[in-house]
């Protein structure tokens, strides 16, 4: 099922592209400029930037680029040396032409630190018009088509650029530019020869100003509603990072005694209604993909599955760029904390530290030591004796989400013990097989209850308790 996007108006992050911020000067028009910029997002470390032998830039960060400076003809040599060295990480070898701007991108590659060149020609406005030049800095992306409309407009069946590609490492790209006449818009990319038109990319609102030419440069981000952002280079020097402005947003249904379910996100004023669900028929002890949202003010419900009055609902507010869990938690009529509610979890979905892997666990379970606090840990058995290893996560109460720990990728067997004792209880002595693969992000959701069908917390539950792996 498709998601619902909220209306535009909703969204907090409005970027202005001055036309100070063009992002090719222009000059004179005839004497060539040349400028750089670090988007290299997996250097090791910042760098200092020569052309020949003259500096451009000292510790030049990620994410930050030089002004314009004159620059001759003919051939010539750019590089970037990690700050405090004199060897080269990145050099670029470019042919300087007449009336042409130069940016060089230090980025990362198909497999290595690499470079563009996006060679540009001095924009030639109109009277209340804007230029926007896209480069495509992504390697594995393939190929984008770019849709340039009005905030509020319906994809369009015809792209305002199509196939924009990924030139190749150390290659010159000569972006094709085009005039719109100044005002707001939103920039949305599809993957090139995507029939049903997924977004990749969604900028959400900008205002282009008379006489603003941005260098509108794609790259690759981890742990956002998409794997790019968009970086817009200034020719003042300034580079403004437009993130992708949709949230991404799953649903878990981990209250004990809720059946299967469907889940709403409503905007301010609206109600459920039957054709507009953001997850269907979601059963108790699972959790729906995620699916992205546009940020803004929203209430989520959860209603039993095929009705729209609502079982339980929360406000929130959904930020540009992030990741959220809504958890359903907790019994019906039951006092606080042990009520039905709504369990709002920021999730962190960037990559681990390199061939490790990360790990959180929510704590839903409503009887399982109400009061007290539980402990993750992993579990030995040899000559029949099980012995419990170093706590992964420690002192987690109900309802809550732990800290994401960094864990050695590997085959574990997992358990649940009060904070620290040594007898595991989830579900048995045994624990719980799980394996932690390299690189990835890992939930394990504690839900169920200890005593189903007993004690005043449990007595409406038949559901065990359990200990379920969300891969994030």
């Amino acid at each position: 099922m498709k998601p619902r996007l909220a209306a535009l108006g909703a969204l907090t992050l409005t970027l202005l592209l001055a036309a100070c911020n063009g992002g090719v000067s222009t000059g004179n028009g005839t004497t060539p400029m040349l400028r750089v910029a670090n988007l290299a997002y997996a250097a090791p470390s910042n760098f200092d930037v020569l052309q020949g032998t003259t500096t451009l830039a000292t510790n030049l960060p990620y994410g930050q680029a030089t002004a314009f400076v004159n620059a001759s003809t003919g051939g010539t040599t750019v590089t970037f040396d990690p700050t405090g060295t004199t060897t080269a990480s990145i050099t670029a070898n470019l042919t300087i032409a007449g009336g042409t701007n130069y940016s060089v991108l230090a980025l990362q590659g198909n497999s290595a630190l690499t470079y563009l060149d996006v060679a540009a020609q001095a924009p030639s406005l109109g009277t209340g018009q804007a230029q926007v030049s896209f480069v495509n800095a992504a390697p594995a992306q393939g190929g984008l088509d770019i849709y340039v409309t009005s905030p509020t407009a319906a994809l369009p069946l015809t792209p305002s650029q199509t196939a924009i590609g990924y030139a190749g490492d150390a290659a010159t790209v000569t972006p094709v530019p085009f005039s719109v006449t100044a005002g707001d818009y939103r920039v949305r990319a599809v993957k090139t020869g995507d029939t049903t038109q997924a977004l990749v990319y969604d900028s959400g609102p900008l205002v282009f100003a008379a006489g603003a030419n941005p260098l509108l440069v794609f790259v690759p981000v981890t742990g956002s509603a998409s794997a790019l952002s968009m970086v817009s280079l200034g020719s003042d020097s300034t580079v403004t990072t437009i993130a992708d402005q949709r949230t991404q947003v799953r649903v878990g249904n981990f209250a004990p005694a809720n059946g299967t379910v469907d889940t709403y996100f409503d905007q301010n004023g609206m109600s459920n209604g039957a054709t507009t669900p953001f997850d269907t028929t979601l059963a108790q002890g699972s959790a729906s993909a995620y699916q992205s949202l546009l940020p803004g003010a929203y209430h989520a419900s959860f209603t039993v599955s095929g009705q729209t009055a609502e079982l339980i609902g929360s406000d929130l507010t959904l930020a540009a760029g992030t990741s959220v869990s809504v958890f359903a938690a907790g019994v019906a009529n039951q006092a606080v904390p042990y009520n039905l509610k709504l369990l709002v979890v920021r999730d962190d979905l960037r990559a681990p530290v390199t061939g490790m892997a990360k790990l959180r666990v929510v704590h839903l379970s409503p009887d399982l030591y109400p009061g007290s606090s539980i402990d993750l840990v992993p579990l030995t058995t040899a000559n029949g004796i099980t012995t419990v290893g170093q706590t992964i996560i420690r002192n987690l109460a109900y309802a809550g989400a732990s800290s994401y720990a960094s864990v050695i990728p590997g085959n574990y067997t997992l358990a649940v013990v009060p904070t620290g004792a040594q007898t595991p209880v989830l579900p048995t002595s045994a624990g719980v097989p799980i394996t932690l693969t390299a690189n990835t992000v890992t939930t394990l959701v504690v839900a169920g209850c200890l005593q189903p069908s007993s004690g005043v917390v449990c007595a409406t539950s038949t559901t065990p308790l359990q200990l379920i792996q969300l891969n994030d």
